[in-house]
């Protein structure tokens, strides 16, 4: 098993055709560097994709409410570590802590790291999108 830094990978330059990163924008310090990456390991028209929770309806800031809805507390705007929040429910984050990386950063994130923004979705069965799902490219 081969494990690495996902913001210094251990694999040369456009090592893959495709690079997915699933899960991790609330536990890496620099989801930019982590792009970056993902991006210097792409082949010239390569394809990343990422998936994960969707920063505008998860989060150090929401209040998950009976209807499906969300109510969202001023530390949207707050990126970095966040620890226990009291709205947060029984989940892990609630006892583990998250780090914050507001949507704007995220997609100004692919495009600091050269990648085209494909496709971007919302997706879950709540009235509002609990996961984000992000096709890239790396330019031929």
């Amino acid at each position: 098993m081969l494990q690495g830094d996902g913001a210094a990978l251990p694999f040369g330059d456009g090592t893959f055709g495709a690079v997915a990163a699933l899960w991790i924008s609330t536990d890496v310090d620099d989801f930019g560097a982590v792009l970056a990456e993902a991006a210097r390991v792409l082949e010239p028209g390569g394809v990343f994709l990422f998936y994960g929770a969707h920063r505008c309806f998860n989060g150090p800031h929401v209040e998950w409410l009976e209807d499906g809805g969300v109510r969202a507390h001023p530390a949207y705007r707050q990126a970095g570590w966040h620890a226990e929040a009291p709205w947060r429910g029984v989940q892990v984050r609630k006892r583990a802590g998250m780090r914050h990386h507001p949507l704007a950063g995220i997609l100004t994130g692919f495009a600091a790291a050269g990648l085209v923004i494909g496709r971007v979705a919302g997706s879950g069965l709540r009235p509002v999108p609990v996961t984000l799902a992000v096709r890239v490219r790396e330019p031929s």
